[in-house]
């Protein structure tokens, strides 16, 4: 069992790799010049040559993946365009909020998952089984955004229980 983890861990090393290079060439391929929208509309051609430089932009594409990939292993994702902060602060800043709704919904999950489980099970075969089978299907079939929409519908705007949004 070890042998296989560790044979499926190290699968992932190429396809983390493949994504990788796939995700900064389009970063690179995009027709705009990041150094110009960091510049501005009133910047003059040595500004935006002089942020072309201390971006590394103005080196030879191999190099700047190289650079790219060192800084992303050392957790150093840079500076966001938007909001002029580093990603990594971003991220942070947006952790707890994102594990605490991880955490209850997993709670939720299984506040309601093992008693319909143990209602489908008692009753294998009859009715409520089938329209608990129909649900747990219906569940995992529909996608996740369209289910959170239709939650955010019913909750938010039909019912007014919660906020539509904000934390």
């Amino acid at each position: 069992m070890l042998t296989y983890v560790l044979r499926r861990l190290l699968a992932t090393i190429p396809v983390m790799l493949i994504v990788a290079v796939f995700v900064f060439l389009m970063l690179r391929l995009t027709p705009s010049d990041p150094a110009a929208i960091i510049a501005g509309d009133n910047a003059n051609t040595e500004q935006v040559a002089e942020i072309r430089r201390r971006l590394g932009l103005d080196q030879p594409i191999l190099t700047q993946f190289v650079i790219w990939m060192g800084k992303t292993l050392q957790g150093d994702f840079g500076e966001s365009f938007f909001f002029k902060k580093q990603v990594a602060e971003l991220i942070v800043d947006r952790l707890e909020p994102t594990l605490s709704l991880a955490f209850f919904t997993l709670l939720l999950a299984i506040a309601i998952a093992v008693p319909l489980g143990v209602v489908a099970a008692y009753r294998h075969g009859g009715w409520l089984d089938r329209v608990v089978m129909g649900f747990s299907v219906l569940g995992f079939s529909v996608p996740v955004f369209v289910i959170g929409y239709a939650l955010i519908y019913i909750f938010a705007i039909e019912l007014n229980w919660l906020p539509v949004q904000g934390y």
